[in-house]
């Protein structure tokens, strides 16, 4: 009989479900108090925290306002005349997509030394003075900040130190940056200097010792020597007309210039010419007593004595001033007194064109000795052109690194955005129920629940049964 009795003993869970479904064995009014006192503690634990917190709390007031930071970069550049072009440009703090500047300001507007100064000014300690709440709005450059205070007026003043303390701070932070790049661009420069000044040395170092000192006069001997072969072909090409009227004439006059020059001087001396006067007079007179008398007849022995005396002196005199020419009397004396113009255009065209070889040969040599120099003076004018280029460069960087500095002085937003104030901070004409409303709306919440927990609780027992009897 006791094994029968512990076969049909109910489990833990068919007990659970038999009191689920069945309930207890109070009577109604037992029941009805055991419902109530379980509200009353459950809505004692929600009202009794919320009444302390409603008691503890004091008032606050809540001042607000909206930074903007703008967007937009900035440029500038400057053309330098044959140096270079120097830039400087602000880019916007928005390019990255890995850093947002507000994110930063945030930080800043939160840090120990910001908040610090901002308490000094208002007269609290830190810890009185509280910490902001920032706001960061998407796809805008908007920061909205609230801070509060225990009234109006706190509110607003701890709202504008705030905002002055955040500027200084910002202002400190774009000093020392601007300090720190200045000093890292004057190092640049000094380094630029030294190389301008190393480049302009070795330049002074090669002329002292070079024949080509810069590069325009290269370029200078160079066309000079360009004109100098133009000016020999332009000679030549003279010497040449020259050369070909001087042989025409000479072949018409059958005598070359030396002879036309020797019967010049024949011409213009005086005892010559009295010579071959009387040497015409006495051949006139031999061949006009020839006529009358014989050979032996002492007049024509006479006329040719003196004839002979006469063209024996003349021809001395001719050997004297023009050996060259023929010692022909009839002919010497026809060329003597004919043709003197022609003669002398052939003398004048031998003189051009001895002068034109001159000049040629001249000129032939200088720019032999031209061209020698401009051989000798490439390679150095290769060297002094590559040193030019390396003084150019320098001169350049240090040129545009200087303007970039003197540029980039104008730009002190590059590092820390500027901040404008959107919305200045507000003087608050309410305090601020928003956490007592939450609070509020929450234990009511929370009471609902609990009422309606109990009346399912109360009203379970037939829903239960009638379910388990359906299935």
């Amino acid at each position: 009989m006791s094994h029968d009795t512990a076969a049909f003993t109910p489990t833990a869970g068919q007990r659970l479900l038999r009191m689920l479904t069945h309930g207890t064995s109070l009577p109604t009014a037992a029941r009805l108090r055991l419902y109530a006192l379980v509200a009353a503690v459950a809505l004692a634990m929600i009202w009794l925290p919320f009444t302390l917190f409603m008691w503890v709390k004091p008032v606050s007031f809540t001042s607000n306002w909206i930074l903007i930071l703008p967007g937009t970069g900035a440029g500038y550049a400057v053309s330098l005349d044959s140096v270079g072009q120097a830039s400087a440009s602000a880019t916007s703090p928005y390019n990255s997509h890995s850093v947002d500047p507000r994110v930063n300001y945030k930080a800043i507007a939160t840090s120990a030394p910001v908040l610090d100064a901002a308490a000094a000014d208002v007269g609290l300690s830190r810890a009185q003075f509280g910490k902001p709440d920032i706001r960061l709005v998407d796809q805008t450059a908007l920061m909205k900040f609230r801070l509060s205070a225990p009234s109006a007026g706190l509110a607003l003043r701890k709202a504008e130190a705030l905002d002055r303390a955040l500027q200084q701070e910002l202002e400190r932070l774009r000093r020392d940056e601007f300090s720190q790049r200045e000093h890292s661009l004057d190092t640049m420069l000094n380094d630029f200097s030294s190389k301008l000044g190393q480049a302009r040395q070795r330049i002074l170092e090669y002329q002292s010792g070079a024949r080509i000192v810069s590069l325009e006069q290269f370029n200078e001997l160079t066309l000079s020597l360009e004109r100098m072969r133009g000016q020999l072909r332009e000679l030549k090409a003279s010497a040449a007309g020259v050369d070909g009227r001087r042989r025409a004439l000479q072949q018409a006059l059958a005598i070359d210039a030396r002879q036309a020059a020797e019967l010049l001087t024949l011409q213009q001396d005086v005892l010559f010419r009295e010579l071959a006067t009387a040497w015409a007079a006495a051949a006139t007179e031999l061949k006009r007593n020839l006529t009358h008398w014989g050979e032996r007849h002492r007049k024509v022995v006479a006329a040719r004595d003196e004839e002979r005396q006469l063209r024996r002196a003349m021809h001395r005199r001719v050997k004297q001033l023009a050996p060259s020419l023929p010692q022909d009397e009839d002919r010497l004396l026809s060329r003597v007194t004919d043709n003197i113009a022609l003669y002398s255009q052939l003398v004048e065209l031998m003189v051009e064109s001895q002068g034109l070889n001159a000049q040629i040969a001249a000129l032939g040599h200088s720019i032999d000795e031209q061209q020698q120099l401009l051989e000798q003076s490439t390679q150095e004018a290769s060297l002094l052109e590559d040193l030019k280029r390396k003084h150019q460069v320098a001169t350049a960087v240090f040129g545009t690194g200087l303007a970039k500095l003197d540029i980039g002085k104008g730009d002190k937003f590059s590092a820390y955005p500027m901040t404008q104030l959107l919305s200045p901070p507000s003087r608050p004409d309410r305090p601020d129920t928003l956490g007592r409303n939450l609070a509020l709306l929450g234990c009511g919440a929370a009471s609902l629940f609990i009422f309606l927990g109990l009346v399912l609780l109360w009203i379970r027992k037939p829903y239960l049964q009638k379910h388990l009897k359906n299935a």
